[in-house]
């Protein structure tokens, strides 16, 4: 009769592991700052972008990203951002929200904590 050894510590389901050396594409929601507001960001691997907008087919794959739609560093987001990933509806419906925001409002610069005390709610 063969017994079945039960683990010493049960493991908590911690969703899927990642390896930080190897970027996955997709899209993400990441904080600048403690307690500022959420960003979209997108990972994907193509084509450097030329100045013009026109993609440089000449030149190899890259990874590349995008933070509320502007183009940034990608060594500087990942692997911070690989604990939250959302939809592509999320990451759309969040950069629509950065745009259409008032430059005086509270949540408008992601790079600044909200005073959730003084601050009107984001609706």
């Amino acid at each position: 009769m063969t017994r079945l050894r039960a683990e010493p510590y049960p493991r908590a389901d911690r969703g899927p592991a990642f390896d930080p050396d190897i970027p996955m594409p997709g899209h993400y929601r990441i904080r600048l700052v403690k307690g500022g507001p959420y960003c979209a960001l997108r990972i994907w691997l193509g084509h450097s972008i030329g100045p013009e907008g026109q993609e440089m087919t000449d030149r190899g794959f890259r990874w590349q990203c995008t933070v509320n739609g502007q183009r940034v560093p990608f060594e500087d987001y990942w692997p911070g951002c690989a604990r939250d990933p959302i939809s592509q509806a999320e990451h759309d419906r969040i950069v629509a929200a950065s745009r259409t925001m008032d430059a005086t409002s509270h949540w408008f610069d992601p790079r600044k904590p909200v005073d959730l005390a003084s601050a009107p709610p984001p609706f």
